[in-house]
């Protein structure tokens, strides 16, 4: 059989593989997109992860927000119906999937080979008895979630994000969640929410172990005023029946934990085991992950890898901005590298945390001066009336004097809707625009951005003393 020609051969048809479908096209290229499964195409953002997740996260809200309306006279309770649930996710789905599925695609005029692809040399791929050829590769194969074979995990009825939302059928009395992490977080409040026990059983010091040490404390006591039982600092070790964990915290205490069903959330592994990446020359590292360099090239310079394959962060919308990135590079003599600056994300807990930028940490690794500024939301008009006066902004700032100059290099929000109010500060600091724009603008009152407002009004106090 003889080797088909391509323009650019993309494997994985998740964000970024769908996001370098279009790239091609602009470009007039013919694209092969190869994927596993055509029932997967649109990936795990579809299929198991974001869209599913804030469909559930939503009902969950809710039936929060009915219970809390009982203090002024409504009469509520029950729990959810998960076939329901599970309808009404599948449901919103479907209308996502319309524009993200392999027929429609074909229709575009892409040529679409399902299943398991690997190299036969530096240009060359396999999948089945078909071999494809292209002058340029994308690996865009994503992520899966992390399993351990614990012991006793064959009597216990367990879920991780890629079953989650297709096999739970029936709402557990008792949820045990392994991971303290966004998908840990996120599902466990939103269960707790539509009616389950849950604990969460975390390996850190304190839940979202990524973010800043003041949002998880002020999640861990919402999280726990709505009766989620958190125990951090511990591991699962085992399950001695269908119904029984055993807990072990760093001091080697074991304690035994009830529950029905467990939801497992302790990280993601990337997908390329079966790509036979040595003889396409791409090299590995000793984690066994793709060896890129600043423009997401392997050692093989005809082949990229973009989205969670690259083993840099796990978002969707960081699938785009690799998209992004060898868009331009492919369009242009002068290349950019890829950069984390202009980067952001949100867990959607309630409350958000959001966070974009540099990280205090980053900044201080990288030596450069800053200033930081806080500014709780105790004295907000909107936070006194929608009950988030716990929430906080931090920003990070250029230190140039006069405060007018000043150029916002990251920070984070932990409020309610934090993922929408973050927006303007991370334009704001993509493009270089000074505080004074912010300090200058009139908002709608009483929006809850205002509170970026107060944050810079806060810098202009420091800086006038």
């Amino acid at each position: 059989m003889s080797t088909k020609k391509y323009d650019i051969i993309i494997i994985g048809g998740g964000s970024a593989g769908l996001g370098a479908i279009g790239m091609a096209q602009s470009f007039g290229w013919k694209p092969l997109l190869i994927d596993k499964n055509e029932a997967h195409i649109g990936g795990d953002c579809l299929n198991f992860g974001c869209v599913p997740s804030k469909a559930i996260i939503h009902i969950a809200k809710q039936f929060y927000g009915a219970k809390k309306a009982a203090a002024f006279g409504t009469a509520v309770g029950g729990k959810a119906d998960m076939e329901k649930v599970l309808d009404y996710i599948h449901s919103k789905q479907a209308v996502i999937r319309a524009h993200e599925n392999a027929d429609y695609f074909r229709k575009q005029g892409v040529d679409i080979a399902i299943g398991t692809a690997s190299f036969v040399n530096e240009n060359t791929i396999q999948v089945g008895e078909q071999k494809f050829t292209a002058p340029r590769i994308i690996l865009a194969t994503g992520s899966k979630p992390r399993s351990i074979p614990f012991k006793g995990m064959d009597k216990v009825e367990h879920y991780n994000n890629e079953t989650l939302f297709y096999n739970l059928k029936k709402l557990p009395e008792r949820l045990l969640v392994i991971g303290g992490g966004a998908i840990g977080c996120e599902m466990g409040q939103t269960f707790q929410r539509l009616g389950s026990q849950v604990t969460i059983v975390n390996r850190g010091e304190r839940i979202l172990s990524v973010e800043r040490s003041d949002s998880s404390k002020i999640l861990t006591g919402k999280f726990e005023e709505e009766g989620i039982q958190i125990i951090n600092n511990s591991s699962l070790k085992e399950f001695i029946d269908a119904n029984t964990a055993i807990i072990e915290n760093k001091s080697n205490k074991q304690t035994e934990l009830k529950f029905d069903v467990v939801l497992f959330a302790i990280g993601r592994v990337l997908n390329y085991d079966d790509l036979n990446l040595k003889v396409g020359n791409i090299q590995t590292n000793e984690r066994g992950r793709i060896v890129i360099n600043d423009y997401l090239q392997t050692s093989n310079k005809n082949v990229y890898v973009a989205g969670d394959a690259a083993g840099l962060y796990k978002f969707s919308h960081g699938a785009e901005k690799h998209i992004k990135l060898l868009t331009h590079n492919f369009k242009h003599f002068f290349k950019k590298k890829h950069s984390v600056s202009n980067l952001s994300w949100v867990t959607f807990t309630d409350p958000e945390v959001a966070t974009f930028g540099l990280t205090e940490k980053q900044l201080k690794e990288q030596g450069k001066n800053y200033w930081r500024q806080d500014q709780f939301f105790h004295d907000d008009d909107r936070a006194i009336v929608g009950e988030f006066q716990y929430g906080k902004v931090t920003l990070f700032l250029s230190p140039k004097r006069p405060w007018s100059k000043r150029k916002i290099l990251g920070g984070s929000i932990i409020a309610p809707n934090a993922g929408e109010i973050i927006q303007e500060l991370l334009l704001a600091a993509n493009e270089g625009i000074p505080m004074r724009a912010i300090y200058d603008k009139l908002y709608a009152y009483p929006v809850a951005s205002r509170i970026n407002q107060q944050t810079v009004m806060g810098v202009v106090r420091n800086d006038e003393k």
